[in-house]
């Protein structure tokens, strides 16, 4: 499989498609072929629906291949992937969320966006964590630049490290456009207090911002050495009891 990133977030509403977005893009501008994939969606009728995720990954990725491969699985209601299903008389095909995947193989990366947070239900039988150990993929942990960052990354580091996965990369991101630009905007302040907060606590994993409607994150990452250099880590042991993050 191509090497690649699996984007998760502390919760629902953290930035998670935006980050997908311009990682997509950023791969896009280094000239290599890279895919988005949706494993499931919610709260939109088709893949095809106008700003839905599934369309703003495949936009940002230069429309390779098509919006169903992007996303084979979508469900109305604004709920749980499996909820939704229900509300329909459907459910969602587990198997599928991992299967899809290999539409995206050809590629040189891959960005799979997941729901929610990392222990969030994609199936009936899946959360994030699940399909995040059985596609082999390092994360990228997004969440919202706002108060309270570091606790909610930090026990999102810990709980995959817990689990086995390999943490990539977190993004702090910023997901509506502030009242003051300037730079001595305070909430700005403490993002970027919070991310190299975070950065000490976690020195091995890059932090980055992504702030409202930017183009790059600050600073940027080189998002295809960290997946081709990571990918392969993914399914390492879980840390001792005790051990350091």
């Amino acid at each position: 499989m191509a090497p690649g990133v699996f984007v998760v977030g502390t919760d629902t509403g953290v930035g998670k498609t935006a980050v997908a977005v311009r990682i997509l893009q950023a791969v896009v501008r280094s000239g290599r072929r890279v895919g988005g994939y949706k494993p499931v969606a919610t709260g939109i009728p088709t893949a095809a629906e106008p700003g839905g995720d599934p369309v703003r990954l495949w936009e940002a990725a230069g429309r390779p291949r098509s919006l169903h491969e992007v996303c084979p699985q979508v469900f109305a209601a604004p709920v749980s992937p499996p909820r939704s299903g229900l509300a329909e008389g459907r459910r969602v095909d587990d198997a599928l969320l991992r299967t899809g995947l290999t539409a995206w193989q050809s590629m040189d990366m891959v960005v799979v966006e997941g729901a929610g947070g990392l222990f969030s239900p994609l199936g009936h039988v899946t959360l994030g964590v699940d399909l995040a150990r059985d596609l082999g993929l390092p994360l990228v942990i997004v969440d919202a630049a706002r108060l309270g960052g570091i606790g909610r990354t930090l026990c999102a580091a810990r709980a995959a490290r817990a689990e086995g996965l390999t943490v990539a990369a977190c993004v702090f991101s910023e997901v509506a456009a502030p009242a003051d630009r300037r730079s001595s905007d305070p909430d700005r302040s403490i993002a970027r207090q919070t991310a190299a907060d975070l950065a000490a606590l976690l020195p091995e994993v890059p932090v980055t911002i992504l702030w409202h409607d930017a183009a790059e994150f600050d600073p940027p990452l080189d998002w295809w050495a960290l997946a081709a250099g990571l990918s392969h880590l993914a399914d390492v042991p879980p840390p001792r009891p005790g051990a350091e993050p």
